[in-house]
């Protein structure tokens, strides 16, 4: 008799026990793992965790605004020189740059020719109205003497006049012309209007010139002025006799000087009020036409809160800080005073000794809740 190939009833039953035995391990391996790692996962949002942040004291000092501006050496005198009336070449410009002149000495010379022979005509023209003017004056008179002893009528007498006054208009037109004429002569010699230096040479002989053009410049610099523009919000400090602290970067000096007068009223383009300083000059040794830097302060100081640059976010006049209240960092907006060397000048808005955010200002918003740590290089 042959064996049965069937499975015993026993062994086809302990497949699905097996099957399901391990399927619940798993489960309970897979609910203990997940368990375990929610039990590890943060909840908390880096946003809402607090950060590290170090802090600086806010101190007062006093303090003094200053005000810089930066400015030009302007010569007491300047005339630029060059013909108004009359066009022609230049036959002869007798100085170059650096040299002295005296007032009424002859810089350059234009050709006089057409302008003499203009001047001469319209003299002989007046010369010769002047003339007939004379005998029909006497003419006149003798016609007059005739007309009260009733030799001649009324009407020729008055006739007689009105060419006396006729002939005496034509002189007066004929001097004025002759004056004109004058006046070109003149213009053909460009003559110093003062004592000076030749500032600059722009023509030289055989070059046509017109009307506006210049020929060469006289500066006078024995005083110079110190010229700039401020904005018009610093009016107050720009008054007549305030010092000012000018350094000159052509020379390098260092000198004081004051307000010599300020413009009464701004430019409507820039919103700018210009202001001067007179310097002396007398040695010649500050050249014009240089750039010259300003610095005024204020007469009194006043107690500001000062911190580090890094501590705030300066835009235009407002500086925007982080302060701790207890463990929160609250956003505040002080008036930004003036910077020097590192160092911000704040108006006096927060307690003193406040602590101020200085590393970590970046990356706080208002409210955060912040811990503190050593900050590097902070100001004890």
């Amino acid at each position: 008799m042959t064996p049965s190939s069937e499975p015993s009833p026993s062994r086809t039953l302990s497949i699905p026990l097996v099957i399901s035995g391990l399927t619940a391990v798993i489960v309970v391996l897979g609910t203990g793992l997940a368990i375990r790692a929610s039990h590890r996962q943060n909840h908390t949002t880096l946003a809402q965790s607090a950060k590290f942040v170090g802090t600086v004291r806010a101190d007062t000092t006093l303090f003094r605004a200053e005000h810089r501006y930066v400015g030009a050496v302007q010569a007491w005198n300047e005339a630029k020189l060059g013909p108004q009336f009359l066009s022609g070449y230049v036959t002869e410009v007798r100085v170059r740059p650096g040299a002295l002149v005296r007032r009424g000495e002859a810089l350059a010379i234009l050709e006089p020719e057409l302008a003499r022979d203009r001047n001469l005509a319209s003299r002989k023209q007046a010369e010769a109205i002047k003339a007939r003017l004379g005998f029909l004056a006497h003419e006149s008179e003798r016609i007059q003497g005739l007309q009260k002893k009733g030799i001649v009528s009324e009407n020729e007498a008055e006739n007689k006049l009105a060419e006396v006054q006729s002939e005496q208009a034509k002189l007066e037109g004929a001097q004025a012309q002759m004056a004109g004429s004058d006046v070109e002569v003149r213009d053909t010699v460009q003559r110093a209007p003062f004592d000076g230096e030749i500032a600059e040479r722009y023509l030289d002989p055989g070059a046509f010139v017109r009307p506006g053009q210049y020929i060469v410049s006289v500066v006078d610099r024995t005083r110079v002025i110190c010229a700039t523009d401020a904005p018009e919000q610093d009016h107050p400090f720009l008054e007549a006799g305030r010092a000012v602290r000018l350094r000159l970067l052509a020379t390098g000096r260092e000198v004081a000087g004051k307000i010599s007068r300020v413009s009464p009223s701004a430019d409507p383009a820039t919103r700018t009020l210009h202001f001067e300083v007179d310097l002396d000059n007398a040695d010649r040794a500050i050249p014009v036409g240089t750039s010259v830097e300003m610095l005024i302060l204020e007469n009194e100081g006043s107690n500001v809160i000062h911190l580090p640059s890094a501590a705030a976010k300066v835009e235009g006049t407002r500086a925007t800080l982080f302060v701790l209240e207890g463990d929160r960092a609250r956003k505040k907006v002080l008036r930004f005073l003036g910077e020097r060397e590192g160092e911000l000048y704040l108006s006096p808005d927060l307690p003193p000794g406040a602590l101020v955010v200085l590393d970590g200002r970046e990356q706080l918003e208002d409210g955060d809740q912040v811990v503190l740590k050593a900050a590097a290089g902070a100001r004890p």
